[in-house]
């Protein structure tokens, strides 16, 4: 009796852990009636137990749309940060960084999947936590100008779009630089490219008394790069050449 009792045990217990502990009663359709969200301390990527999650890459975060599988997601923002299981999972959560106005934050995410494997939900904890922008001034102007190109207005193009469907009416626009140069040459530069992505967020329908557009100068340098010289230095402090859109 005791070893058909282990017999049937052994396989129960492998298939719970290939279950994984799930935290949300997850529907067929890949919906729930309450999410359920673990710890953030309990993430598996976090570094040194004082920062947790990663810093991703925002521009990837919002192509994520329902219907896709696993896979693409995996492509997009890598794999999830908790252990969950190994089979039959339907349930994937991330910690994100991010800053807002200089200060660092940080939110969950959670993608819930159907019986199909195809991602159909997402939360974020807080609500609104994600509905910041943060776009390359490289990306949106050419070296030295404030004068958007054609590639930066599309990209505007998409982030009206997202503020629009989240219900954004107020919006503040920070412009940064990097260290290179004056300090009162950038702030002059900084605050005309926030006032030119002001000027085309008004052009797609906000309305400008709601729209602050802020320059920061040199002010909250995400990369330091003291090693580099000559183009290799300006291009590794590109991430510090910046203009974020926050719904406030």
């Amino acid at each position: 009796m005791k070893l058909k009792l282990v017999k049937y045990a052994l396989p129960l217990a492998v298939a719970v852990a290939l279950a994984g502990c799930r935290l949300s009663d997850v529907k067929s359709d890949g919906t729930t009636d309450q999410p359920v969200w673990p710890k953030v301390e309990d993430a598996g990527v976090n570094f040194s137990g004082s920062q947790y999650g990663i810093w991703p890459n925002w521009d990837n975060v919002r192509m994520i749309e329902k219907g896709m599988n696993k896979d693409q997601l995996y492509y997009l923002i890598g794999r999830p940060h908790f252990s969950e299981g190994l089979f039959a999972v339907r349930e994937w959560d991330y910690v994100f960084n991010y800053r807002q106005n200089g200060e660092h934050k940080i939110c969950q995410y959670k993608v819930l999947f159907d019986k199909d494997m195809n991602a159909q939900s997402f939360f974020w904890k807080p609500t609104g936590c994600n509905n910041q922008y943060e776009l390359s001034g490289d990306f949106l102007f050419d070296f030295d100008s404030a004068t958007l190109s054609a590639k930066g207005k599309s990209a505007i193009d998409e982030v009206a779009r997202g503020l629009n469907e989240s219900g954004s009416k107020a919006l503040t626009v920070d412009g940064y630089t990097d260290r290179l140069g004056s300090d009162s040459y950038n702030q002059v530069l900084s605050q005309r490219r926030a006032e030119a992505v002001k000027a085309y967020l008004v052009s797609k329908g906000f309305a400008a008394s709601a729209v602050t557009a802020v320059g920061h100068g040199k002010a909250d340098q995400v990369v330091a790069c003291e090693a580099e010289q000559g183009q290799a230095l300006r291009d590794c402090l590109r991430p510090n050449r910046r203009v974020v859109i926050s719904a406030n």
